[in-house]
């Protein structure tokens, strides 16, 4: 499912940039100075116009978050709380293990939004957005077919 899911947004990044939803200009936010940055149309309060384009919603949001978190250390916390026989120290293990999980992911998470959001890649984004693409569409395609077992699966 994971691979499925990355394939999936892989191919809507790559439709929403070939529809031209990615792309850069200068323009300002109500008395600041004009910048450029990248802008996807898509509706937002700070801007003096309206776009047609809906928003992700945080329920899909939740669910990506929810299959990517089951698929990729669900295994791994069942095998961890196995073996340890109290209760209370079960208990005690999952939280932590649960705590230290979303703190990782949060912060490898902003770490690849601020690099995406700034720098190089945010003044050409338009430009890496088919490589990006590209590059989660074959991710997502060795995942699913490693996890099939029709690829090998190096780690």
């Amino acid at each position: 499912m994971i691979g499925v899911i990355i394939i999936l947004l892989a191919t809507r990044l790559l439709f929403r940039w070939r529809r031209g939803h990615f792309h850069a200009h200068a323009h300002s936010h109500d008395d600041e100075p004009a910048h450029r940055h990248v802008h996807s149309h898509e509706p937002n309060p700070s801007h003096e116009h309206a776009h047609n384009v809906a928003l992700r919603t945080p329920l899909s949001s939740y669910g990506i978050g929810l299959v990517h978190g089951i698929g990729g250390s669900g295994g791994l916390t069942l095998l961890l709380l196995s073996t340890i026989p109290n209760p209370a120290q079960a208990t005690g293990a999952l939280a932590i293990f649960a705590g230290g999980t979303a703190v990782s992911m949060a912060l490898l998470s902003t770490a690849f939004g601020l690099v995406i959001a700034r720098g190089p890649i945010a003044r050409n984004f338009e430009r890496f957005t088919p490589a990006l693409g590209t590059f989660s569409l074959a991710f997502g395609t060795w995942y699913m077919l490693s996890a099939l077992g029709v690829v090998a699966y190096p780690l």
